[in-house]
């Protein structure tokens, strides 16, 4: 009786995922906001200070998205991280201006993301200051 309980749950699983998709494709941000709205609890936003070209700076970013799990997607300024597991979006949005490279980071869902965001721009801040860039910006 027992097993016959459990014998939904990897479809109530895929229905959540697909839930999830359809629920969070509006709300994903589709260019560069300037920071993070006041009280908010669920997105960091940081400037670092790195002089590198913007083609080097795209490859570095679509390397970390892939090194980063195969939920990942990248497109150049924009990439999409999702949780392992449950697969909740983040938006991660980098832009460079010559000197400097602005990075965004929020979720899709939710008003709390117990740090996540901050921890994603800590990991990418330290990732692009330790990487070997050739070229600098012109």
């Amino acid at each position: 009786m027992s097993a016959a309980k459990w014998q939904w749950l990897p479809a109530m699983y895929v229905a959540g995922l697909l839930l999830m998709n359809i629920m969070s494709i509006p709300l994903g941000y589709s260019e560069m906001p300037d920071e993070c709205p006041e009280g908010s609890h669920n997105c960091d936003y940081r400037i670092i200070a790195l002089d590198v070209g913007e083609e080097e700076l795209h490859d570095a970013m679509e390397e970390w998205a892939h090194d980063r799990s195969f939920t990942t997607t990248f497109s150049p300024g924009h990439i999409v991280d999702r949780t392992l597991v449950f697969q909740f979006p983040d938006d991660i949005h980098y832009s460079n201006e010559c000197g400097t490279v602005d990075l965004f980071s929020k979720s899709r869902l939710g008003s709390y993301d117990y740090e996540v965001n901050s921890d994603r721009l800590d990991e990418i801040q330290e990732y692009l200051l330790e990487y070997d860039f050739e070229t600098t910006c012109q």
